[in-house]
């Protein structure tokens, strides 16, 4: 029998057996957790052992990565950021938005193997096809028969599977003179010109067809009069893209409680200083010199000593 657990067993060096019981039994190979989101709601988590782990990084580079992921996914791919994407969107007088509702665990896993058995002939032409392929890979990357949040896995697999719904927005906007992208479950649409309410019709439809659903509690349409934010970023008047007077007022009150007293997490506020340094270098390197006056020699190298 041609089996992806030998290939697997060969290219990872280890015993056939092993990896065939760590597959028979991957359901048990998960630590739920639950984060917060931002509504307050808790977030389940599924984080795979390093046992499971390391086959799912075995299926992203051997089989993942020949399947088509649509050139409007931003989210999960190489060179892209949240900055890049806002750039995307910032020069548009209109902007569409949607969500797509329980993104991750609404993928199950017919949705992918379907996938690979319509893409048999390429797999096959890279080596990478086996008679247990599907049965296999399920059982791999899928936590019963679900995609889960926190596995190495599924954030390719969300694009792929998202990708039939991406070329049919692309197909609609293109026709219609829109931008189109997705950033994970985010979708925006945007023009210089009116978007009509019947695009949130099409996309509603659309979903419907690739087995999603659209989060309607966060749909909305917003123009210039009203404040237009992508992935969290705010796009001016003027079309530049801005972390927002909120942020960079935390963030300089995250600095100054730092330096003058001891206070905060040094590995946030270096987090929040990336972001800001990504989005906006000028009032990072502003922030930097300003704050330089608190402290003796370097900033960042201040932040993580404390006062």
């Amino acid at each position: 029998m041609n089996s992806i657990i030998d290939r697997i067993a060969r290219d990872l060096s280890l015993d056939r057996d092993y990896i065939a019981s760590i597959i028979r039994r991957s359901s048990f190979y998960y630590k739920r957790f639950t984060i917060p989101k931002r509504n307050g709601d808790p977030r389940v988590i599924y984080q795979a052992s390093p046992e499971l782990k390391s086959l799912q990084y075995w299926v992203r580079e051997k089989i993942l990565k020949f399947l088509s992921v649509s050139n409007a996914a931003f989210a999960y791919q190489a060179g892209n950021s949240i900055k890049k994407h806002a750039d995307f969107h910032k020069e548009a007088r209109f902007i569409f938005h949607t969500d797509i509702k329980n993104y991750f665990p609404s993928i199950h896993e017919k949705m992918f193997t379907d996938i690979l058995i319509a893409h048999q002939d390429k797999l096959q032409a890279q080596g990478m096809w086996f008679d247990d392929m599907c049965d296999v890979i399920a059982k791999i990357c899928f936590y019963r028969g679900r995609l889960s949040i926190g596995t190495v896995s599924s954030p390719m697999i969300s694009n792929i599977v998202a990708y039939r719904f991406d070329e049919l927005i692309i197909a609609y906007c293109r026709e219609r003179g829109y931008r189109y992208s997705r950033y994970a479950d985010d979708i925006y649409i945007s023009s210089n010109r009116y978007i009509s309410q019947s695009t949130k019709k099409f996309v509603e439809v659309s979903l419907y067809e690739c087995n999603f659903k659209m989060n309607i509690s966060k749909t909305w349409f917003r123009s210039k009069k009203s404040r237009r934010k992508v992935t969290g970023l705010i796009i001016t008047d003027t079309g530049r893209v801005s972390v927002g007077l909120e942020t960079r007022k935390k963030i300089k009150n995250m600095i100054y409680n730092r330096l003058v007293n001891g206070n905060g997490s040094p590995e946030s506020i270096l987090g929040y200083l990336a972001y800001l340094k990504d989005v906006e270098p000028q009032t990072y390197n502003k922030y930097i010199i300003k704050y330089s006056t608190y402290c003796d020699g370097d900033v960042i190298s201040a932040i993580r000593r404390g006062s």
